[in-house]
């Protein structure tokens, strides 16, 4: 855009002279308005230089102040006046507060109209601005046909750095640098970017909805460098920020069209990469979903097919299982968030060997941990270190809170359904204890625990058919029956090792055995019937304890 100094270029305009507000000359000019109301503020645009002869104030000059102070705030370019037809000259405190706000007022020579001065000048802008049309519209074909023949990313932004003869930066929606121009491969540009970058993370929720600031120079801390920001849309919530230096050197005719032109393929670049992600994940998801279910038995198989997604054969296996807390989280949103929480994972786990696969299977995100068999890294005490540090990243740039079930370690390929099966078990056994934002590691059952997954009727009618009338002892009898078979078998049916935990005769634990197999009907020393009662009186307190 022109500024007002350069519209001492025009030939008519040449011998106007600066009365006030000199340092306010390099002020944007983007329209001309010709006006002789005294409430010509209510129709001036942002950015325009007003032409007048003051007819308006003829009576009293001095009420430019409030003019100027209105149209200053707009804000406008300034105001150009033709003296000696209504105003003979300006008031000191006009030109000292014009000065004060380095607010332009340029002197028209008489000889001029106003209706010529402006109609030139507006051909000056109006030329200008057409040629940053057609330089924008460059820009979009040259752009255009490089997406078209397969350009990357980065050459993308390079061809942009080049155009605008300016350092670019492109940052991700997490305000990591994804690609940026050849001026930042010198060792101080490379301190601005990750300084750029560092800001930017800092708040990245304020500056994604800022459109300029100022960076220090990392090595003139006392130097400021001005970047304007450009948001990059895609399908996902976040945009990526085109970052430009130095916005107010672009060489003519480089315009704020023009970036936002290149910025629109950068986008259409985005999406297609995105789209090509999505179907490889697709692919992705569909292997691991078919493999944690059990769907591929043979070993062989899940080595050959699972190697072009990252599969590695003779490895440590542990699968953590990761769910957003709020149940209200749709499976569009689930979807939009997977590529940035793969970077996260990726990052979150970058020193430890390991290399992750991260697939989606139904409300989860499932991180596949694989690395080397002789790894020395202590497994558990690393992962939830990692998770945690993870949690909190995400929760910080993302606001979302996660929560992670973890399996146990295998060391065979054919085993991932198990970790799988044992990581969302120990999601759900968090998810009760803990509610949300929590780290679960699989512990596998107790037997007990086993037991009472069973349907309670179904124990009952075992207990009571096993154990017949010792079921409910009513005798302090049948207490000692049933306490001497409980350390009877615990003792693998040993007398002398019974009798003395017991503080008993070894005839007396004889005479207690047989008459329980007489209530029992069977022998305890059956391989069978031993497990039977074991399991029986493994149960005992879970009925004895009802009655």
């Amino acid at each position: 855009m022109k500024k007002v100094e350069d519209l001492f270029f025009v030939d008519i305009f040449q011998e106007a002279k600066v009365i006030a507000g000199h340092a306010g000359l390099k002020r944007e000019v983007a329209s001309i308005e010709v006006s002789e109301t005294p409430d010509v503020i209510h129709f001036l645009a942002e950015n325009s230089l007003l032409i007048t002869t003051g007819y308006a104030f003829k009576d009293n000059p001095a009420e430019l102040v409030n003019l100027i102070s209105q149209i200053n705030e707009r804000p406008c370019a300034g105001i150009a006046i033709k003296l000696k037809r209504f105003i003979d000259e300006i008031p000191q405190e006009v030109i000292d507060l014009a000065n004060s706000l380095n607010f332009p007022i340029i002197q028209i020579p008489e000889s001029l109209t106003l209706g010529t001065v402006a109609h030139q000048l507006l051909s000056f802008i109006w030329d200008s601005q057409i040629q940053e049309l057609f330089y924008a519209i460059h820009v979009h074909k040259k752009f255009t046909n490089m997406m078209i023949k397969g350009y990357k990313l980065q050459a993308l932004i390079e061809s942009l750095g080049s155009l605008l003869k300016s350092p670019v930066l492109l940052l991700d929606p997490m305000g990591e640098t994804t690609s940026f121009s050849h001026h930042f491969q010198a060792g101080n540009m490379k301190m601005m970017a990750e300084n750029v970058e560092k800001l930017i993370k800092s708040d990245i929720d304020t500056y994604r909805e800022t459109d300029a600031l100022s960076v220090a120079n990392p090595n003139e801390p006392n130097i400021k460098f001005s970047i304007k920001l450009f948001q990059v849309k895609t399908m996902h919530p976040y945009p990526y920020l085109l970052i430009i230096f130095n916005p107010e050197e672009l060489p003519y005719p480089a315009s704020q069209l023009a970036i936002e032109q290149a910025s629109t393929i950068i986008s259409f670049t985005l999406l297609k990469n995105e789209a090509i992600r999505e179907n490889n994940r697709l692919l992705e998801n569909n292997f691991f979903t078919s493999l944690v279910d059990g769907n591929i038995s043979s070993k062989q198989e899940i080595i050959h097919r699972g190697k072009q997604y990252g599969l590695i054969d003779n490895h440590n296996y542990v699968c953590i299982v990761c769910k957003i807390d709020d149940d209200k989280q749709n499976t569009d949103i689930m979807n939009n968030l997977y590529d940035y929480l793969y970077k996260y994972l990726n990052n979150s786990f970058f020193n430890i060997d390991t290399k992750n696969i991260v697939f989606m299977k139904d409300a989860y995100f499932v991180i596949l941990m694989q690395f080397p068999l002789n790894i020395d890294d202590p497994v558990k005490t690393s992962i939830e270190e990692r998770l945690k540090e993870f949690q909190h990243k995400v929760y910080l740039n993302l606001k979302i809170s996660l929560s992670f079930g973890v399996g146990n370690l295998f060391n065979d390929v054919s085993y991932i359904p198990i970790t799988f099966a044992e990581a969302v078990e120990a999601w759900k056994q968090g998810k009760e204890l803990f509610q949300y934002k929590f780290i679960n590691f699989y512990v596998p059952k107790q037997l007990i625990e086993l037991l009472r997954l069973i349907p309670e009727e179904s124990l009952l009618q075992f207990y009571e058919s096993t154990l017949h009338s010792l079921s409910y002892p009513k005798s302090k009898d049948e207490e000692d029956l049933v306490n001497t078979l409980i350390v009877y078998l615990d003792n693998n049916c040993e007398i002398a090792l019974t009798s003395r935990k017991l503080y008993v005769h070894r005839n007396t634990v004889k005479y207690r055995i047989a008459k329980c197999e007489e209530i029992l009907g069977c022998s305890v020393h059956d391989s069978q019937n031993s497990l039977h009662l074991r399991l029986a009186l493994l149960m005992r307190a879970m009925f004895i304890r009802e009655r």
